[in-house]
Formats: structure tokens, sequence, C-alpha cells
């Protein structure tokens, strides 16, 4: 029984971690696509974008998929490199995929993405908000 409990959380877990994420992610692509209009470069955008995508992401990760009681200091003090090394995750395959495998940008943002979403979630589950 406390198997299927402890299954039961964490797919709660990762349900909340989809939904905070979705909406991180609708930032970042937001941005993305906002100053791709504006003519800006594609890389750049796609960094722009989730930096802002990241400050969402920290607040509906703290609050709503976590529901730490860690106090911000220390979970920014955790949030700050694990944020980079997405950041830098989010770059480099963007950067690797963009003109690469995909000449849309926007296919090689969906694909960087999905690779950038698992790890931020171990990330995020074993060392900034620790949760069980």
């Amino acid at each position: 029984m406390a198997n299927v409990a402890s299954l039961l959380t964490l797919v709660k877990l990762v349900l909340r971690f989809l939904i905070s994420g979705g909406i991180a992610t609708a930032v970042h692509w937001g941005v993305f696509w906002g100053l791709l209009t504006l003519q800006i470069e594609a890389v750049l955008a796609s960094s722009i974008g989730a930096f802002i995508g990241a400050i969402v992401n920290y607040f509906l990760q703290y609050f709503f998929t976590f529901k730490t009681k860690r106090q911000h200091k220390k979970a920014l003090l955790a949030y700050t490199p694990a944020v980079l090394i997405s950041w830098l995750l989010n770059l480099g395959f963007f950067y690797s995929l963009y003109g690469g495998l995909f000449s849309d940008p926007l296919i090689a943002q969906v694909v960087t993405t999905g690779v950038v979403m698992v790890v931020n979630f171990l990330l995020y589950k074993k060392v900034v908000f620790r949760a069980k």
C-alpha cells in the first residue's frame, strides 16, 4: 500500500511540475516568438526567453509544484546553479539543432525544451526543492 501511495505522490508531483513548467515554457516561447518577430537572432531570442521563463518557473515550482518550506535564500542558492545548467543546456541544444537538424527555430526549440524539461525535473526534485 505504501508503494501505491508513494507512486500516487510522485504522479501528483509530476503533474504539478508539468503544469508549472508548461506555464513557464509558454512564457519562454512567447518571448522567443516575439523576439523572432522583431528580427532578433534566434539563438539570442531563445536565450532571453529561457531566462525570463526561468524567473517565472522559480515561483511556480516553489509555491505550487513542490510547496517547499525551504527559505527563499536557500532555494535560490540551489536554483541559481540549476537554472544556469538548464539555460546553458537550452542554449547548447538549440544552437546545435537550429541550422543543423532543423531550419525552423520553433521546431528546434520544441525539441530542446523536451530535453531540458527532464533535466529540470531531476534538478528541482533532488537539489533545489528537495521533494521526497
